[in-house]
């Protein structure tokens, strides 16, 4: 019996934590920015974004096999009422690799991912590396959401019924 109560307060406590840590740029005011996608095609937050609602995927080259989890069952269900905007962190790349990884970028994705060679956005939004970051800022400017992970059906859900809930 005492085993099973220590096991409860253990889960209890690191659920807690998850979910304490899941929220970390909650509350934030969106980042100003200004990046280049693999196309050289510059884009801004107050040019593409700034008023709308939007769903910002950021990830590294360590969680980019995870994006499609999380970005096919969000367009499918937001694509009309939210601007959606991709970012990968590729600011541990030597500077002489830019023209090359745009390249690759081009060959691998169709839609803009916007390349962030300083990393910036990154850490401003405390971003969790080796897994795909979502995060939701609404119309105002202000993150009200934010989680990561591997995009589990059950986790793309959750943040489904949450973006939906801000709309």
């Amino acid at each position: 019996m005492r085993l099973l109560i220590i096991t409860t307060l253990v889960v209890a406590i690191a659920a807690s934590l998850v979910a304490v840590s899941s929220d970390q740029a909650v509350g934030k005011r969106a980042k100003e920015f200004v990046l280049l996608d693999q196309y050289e095609k510059e884009w801004s937050w107050t040019k593409n974004c700034k008023g709308r609602p939007t769903v910002m995927v950021m990830s590294d080259w360590k969680g980019s096999d995870h994006t499609a989890a999380w970005t096919d069952p969000l367009v499918a269900r937001f694509k009309d009422r939210v601007q959606f905007v991709a970012l990968a962190d590729v600011s541990m790349a030597p500077g002489f690799l830019e023209g090359y990884l745009r390249s690759r970028f081009r060959d691998a994705y169709k839609t803009p991912i916007l390349l962030d060679f300083e990393g910036d956005v990154f850490e401003y939004y405390k971003f969790t590396s080796g897994v795909p970051n979502v995060l939701f800022i609404d119309a105002s400017g202000t993150v009200r959401l934010h989680t990561w992970g591997k995009g589990s059906t059950e986790s793309v859900n959750s943040v489904i019924e949450s973006i939906s809930k801000f709309l």
